[in-house]
């Protein structure tokens, strides 16, 4: 899934990837700090903010439960509202939000819902167009085929860069 949100981000006309459990609410859609020399105040937009018109690409989807809050907000308005220390703006964040997620447990269960697989609020889960569920089925001839085809891919690619040099 990383590959293909990271080859999205490339063709979308205003790509932001980041990744769940590295980010936070405000980086998701903006901070206001005060300059150390100047006192003065400035707004740094989130990657909400800056896929605007674009595409906000979210890997790890299901590791960022406290922040779902936030871009539940950001999804219904598409905007994000800032008041705080007597500064009152409204930022723009209509961008299209495709996230990858990974069910609690690592092995989806067909016996619970969607939102208790992903551990996320239906109201959340409501505000996407599309939901794809991909399940791995574990096959042990399959999967080894799978594993040398790739591992014969890298050694293959290693010996004609060798022949190359």
């Amino acid at each position: 899934m990383l590959k293909m949100l990271k080859a999205v981000v490339n063709v979308a006309p205003r790509g932001v990837y980041v990744c769940g459990n590295t980010t936070s609410a405000t980086g998701l859609t903006v901070t206001l700090s005060k300059e150390s020399g100047t006192g003065d105040y400035t707004l740094e937009a989130g990657a909400l903010v800056l896929a605007d018109q674009g595409c906000c690409c979210i890997d790890e989807f299901d590791k960022m439960s406290s922040q779902h809050q936030a871009l539940l907000g950001a999804m219904e308005q598409q905007s994000i509202s800032l008041a705080k220390a007597g500064i009152v703006c409204n930022l723009p964040a209509r961008a299209a939000i495709l996230a990858a997620a990974n069910p609690v447990g690592g092995h989806y269960n067909k016996a619970k819902i969607v939102s208790e697989n992903l551990k996320m609020g239906s109201a959340l889960l409501s505000r996407f167009d599309l939901v794809f569920i991909l399940v791995d089925k574990p096959d042990e001839q399959m999967d080894s085929m799978l594993s040398e085809h790739v591992m014969a891919m890298h050694a293959g690619r290693k010996r004609q860069r060798s022949l190359l040099l």
